[in-house]
């Protein structure tokens, strides 16, 4: 249970939009308050999500935990894990390799009279700056209010996929109330580790932490689907083992 409880923690927390989040809260004043305030918007509603998948949806989640055991006893789950494996591998190799290609492509393209798309291109932005500056998380997060930075931490607070997998795994695992709730914990802990290490980071050298997060957004950014590549191969290769240790 602790390793996949862990696995989905850290999967849960490569999340470009908290550390986009971060990096504007660190940058205005009072960064620490800030930072405080959307750390406990993102443990109010993460754990406090946690808390009731485990006991209010506890009878609701008890038979999918058992149809998931059923189904995995199944012998033809292995093959099944082997071919997705095979598949994942191969997506993310295939993400990780068409950049180079593309920009061969647009190398080999004839060049175009570059005046129409400069006047759309500054058309479009000058319709972006008047009708569109009101709906980004920097127009949200630019009040002097800590209620922004909190209700910003409630929005961001909780992906799907890695949230409900944890809860499932916590379930199946049939272990004691206690240990499921700090199971619960741990995984609401590690999703937020990217901010929570800025959080303590900035109470010890402010000026290197801002910074660095900055330069961490920007990094990761410019190689979303690098990392996104990386992602998809690590979760391939442990498919295909698990279907290989289970023929």
């Amino acid at each position: 249970m602790w390793s996949a409880v862990l696995l989905f923690g850290i999967i849960a927390a490569q999340d470009p939009v908290r550390i986009g989040i971060m990096a504007l809260l660190i940058s205005r004043p009072r960064p620490l308050s800030n930072l405080l305030a959307y750390w406990a918007g993102l443990m109010a509603t993460g754990f406090g999500a946690a808390l009731a998948a485990l006991f209010l949806l506890h009878d609701f989640l008890v038979p999918v935990v058992r149809l998931v055991h059923s189904i995995a006893a199944h012998p033809a789950v292995p093959p099944i894990q082997i071919v997705l494996g095979v598949l994942a591998i191969s997506a993310a190799a295939t993400l990780a390799l068409p950049r180079s290609v593309r920009q061969t492509a647009y190398a080999l393209m004839p060049a175009g009279d570059p005046a129409p798309q400069t006047a759309e291109a500054e058309s479009s932005k000058g319709f972006s700056r008047l009708t569109l500056p009101r709906l980004s998380w920097t127009a949200v997060l630019e009040g002097k209010s800590l209620g922004m930075p909190f209700v910003a931490g409630l929005c961001t607070s909780t992906q799907l996929l890695e949230f409900w997998g944890a809860m499932l795994v916590i379930l199946a695992s049939g272990a004691a109330v206690g240990t499921q709730v700090a199971a619960a914990l741990v995984f609401t802990l590690v999703a937020y580790t990217i901010t929570e290490i800025p959080l303590v980071a900035y109470l010890v050298t402010p000026a290197r932490t801002q910074a660095v997060v900055m330069g961490i957004h920007g990094w990761l950014c410019s190689r979303r689907r690098t990392i996104f590549a990386v992602l998809i191969g690590a979760f391939g290769a442990m498919i295909l083992a698990k279907g290989l240790c289970d023929l």
